[in-house]
């Protein structure tokens, strides 16, 4: 017992110092503790129930329970320090150093607060997701941090901060192994920021990573997707410059979604048009008038032709695919400004694709896929007005209507 004592710098026989000095630590601790519970109790309810009445946002985003806890962090140091400044002990400058380096990384822990708030500040605004900033304030922790750091090293080496950086040169090449995805997180986020390459909000596919939904966050090492499944996908921020990935902001942006798809026609079902179905057809007030026009176009040009191989006519295929036309430009869900047609694809072996090439003016996903199934659905409806059949596998295979 005698030795413990004597290694905290009291000599045998001074009970009455070593209790005195006991006793102004433990005061000094209680003091610090109870200055740490008023700031994070007491002040920090009284402003929290300030701002919540003001009409301002930015004050319910910056004072938060966190900031001032941090800040009671903060003072618990300070007055610790202030009433042991007079201490006379032979340790005492072990314990002020202590306190000097926890009042060092206990403010750098403020200002990073103050930091977090001022992101979330700016993340209410509408334009934020353009130009997120949470790279650089991670940038600016990493520095305070860093200095911190170094600055507690001197504080305990008691050597000049420049002679403690001049050493570090030596470790350059292991601080950069360590910080690598940080120097790379902090290029590739300068890169995604000065060519807009994506933005918080924006839906990505990148197969490499797994990742198909909505950015979240965009930290200095990590960009954050939740997927579709409501899972969350991490990408660390380099790979998205380094590689490809598919950024549907531009669909989002534009006044219309692609729809793209095909239906296969049994080549067996496609014919010249008979005189009856002619009649029927032009019954249609979206095929009247093309037919009317071809119909005059092909009995001039058949005036003078005597062989039926010359003879030209209206098939069942050509006038379904000029229905179809009329029919999507008069379909109010489809966005009439932007390129529509019909056309056909190379024939396979599972019959002649005709494709819809058209953009939905309804964008939402749920909205998006009822107006394409809304068109299939009186595709396969009306190829039998035209006499037509779509191919399906027979016998033994399932019966399956081939579309894509």
């Amino acid at each position: 017992m005698e030795s413990i004592i004597e290694s905290f710098g009291i000599r045998q026989g001074d009970t009455m110092s070593w209790i005195k000095i006991c006793i102004t630590l433990l005061l000094a601790f209680l003091a610090g503790y109870a200055a740490y519970l008023a700031v994070r109790k007491i002040v920090a309810g009284i402003v929290i129930r300030i701002t919540r009445r003001t009409g301002f946002k930015w004050d319910n985003l910056l004072f938060d329970r966190k900031l001032f806890g941090r800040l009671g962090i903060l003072t618990f140091p300070i007055v610790t320090k202030t009433l042991l400044a007079g201490l006379v002990w032979s340790h005492a400058g072990l314990v002020l150093k202590a306190l000097d380096t926890w009042i060092i990384f206990a403010f750098v822990a403020l200002v990073s607060s103050v930091l977090s708030g001022v992101d979330r500040i700016y993340m209410s605004r509408s334009d934020s997701k353009d130009k997120p900033i949470k790279v650089f304030i991670q940038v600016v922790e990493i520095f305070l941090y860093s200095a911190a750091i170094i600055v507690a090293i001197g504080m305990f080496t008691e050597k000049d901060v420049t002679t403690l950086l001049a050493g570090l040169t030596a470790f350059a090449a292991v601080l950069m192994l360590i910080f690598k995805d940080s120097i790379l997180g902090l290029v590739a986020g300068v890169q995604l920021s000065a060519n807009d390459m994506v933005h918080i909000g924006d839906w990505i596919v990148m197969p490499s990573c797994g990742a198909d939904g909505d950015v979240k966050e965009i930290g200095l090492t990590t960009v954050k997707v939740q997927n579709f499944d409501k899972t969350i996908t991490t990408i660390p921020t380099y790979r998205l410059v380094s590689e490809s990935f598919t950024n549907w902001r531009g669909m989002t942006e534009s006044e219309g979604r692609r729809i793209k798809r095909f239906i296969n026609i049994d080549v067996h079902s496609i014919h010249y048009l008979t005189g009856e179905e002619i009649a029927a057809l032009t019954d249609s007030s979206l095929l009247n008038a093309y037919m009317r026009q071809k119909l005059k176009d092909l009995e001039e040009y058949n005036a003078s032709r005597k062989s039926s191989l010359d003879v030209r006519r209206l098939t069942n295929i050509g006038t379904f695919r000029e229905y179809l036309e009329s029919w999507i430009a008069s379909n109010p869900d489809i966005n009439r400004e932007m390129t529509h047609m019909v056309r056909q694809l190379q024939p396979t072996p599972t019959g002649l694709p005709i494709e819809i090439y058209c953009f939905s003016a309804r964008q939402r996903w749920i909205d998006y896929e009822n107006v394409q199934s809304d068109i299939f659905d009186h595709v396969f409806a009306i190829l039998d007005l035209f006499n037509l059949r779509a191919f399906q596998y027979s016998g033994s295979v399932a019966t399956t209507t081939e579309i894509k």
